[in-house]
């Protein structure tokens, strides 16, 4: 992992494999080559230990994540208990809700393998939005999709434990 991060910064990475990975993620998948080519100039890499925290409930949001390698598990704390919400791995995100609105996290994000992760920040989406706007519709396309998808599965969930 730390090789990876290593090469990122100090020697010329796979440019290759990093779209590839990132391409894969449902967030991106609907681009072009030279509108993943753009995003690329915004995604910035970073690595977790096992056991590291993304982020706290409660953290105020600035940043979605895209998990390149590794595993993170969402979690809430109810009433004392510590309730898994999801497990990801390779190809998935999470902190969508960051890029959308301006809201506290709803969850706490810890790293269950060690991991290497793409981040987009909310002020590059703007950037992006100002500056490329076709490519912000389709980004923004895909994260309502995801939003809603979502949200639709807990409202699922909330039903059968009724």
């Amino acid at each position: 992992m730390m090789r990876e991060l290593f090469e990122f910064i100090f020697e010329k990475p796979d440019l290759r494999r990093l779209k590839e990975d990132i391409h894969q993620a449902v967030l991106f998948r609907n681009l072009t080559k030279s509108e993943l080519a753009r995003v690329l100039e915004f995604i910035q890499l970073r690595s977790f230990k096992r056991g590291d925290h993304v982020f706290f409930e409660g953290d105020h949001g600035s940043a979605l994540f895209i998990i390149l390698k590794g595993g993170v598990q969402i979690v809430r704390h109810e009433r004392g208990n510590h309730v898994v919400l999801a497990n990801l791995v390779k190809g998935m995100f999470f902190g969508e809700l960051a890029l959308v609105c301006d809201t506290l996290r709803t969850a706490t994000a810890q790293v269950t393998d060690d991991a290497v992760m793409a981040c987009l920040f909310k002020h590059d989406l703007e950037k992006i939005i100002k500056y490329y706007p076709r490519l912000s519709t389709k980004l923004l396309g895909s994260i309502n999709q995801v939003l809603a998808q979502r949200l639709t599965s807990m409202i699922e969930q909330v039903g059968k434990h009724r």
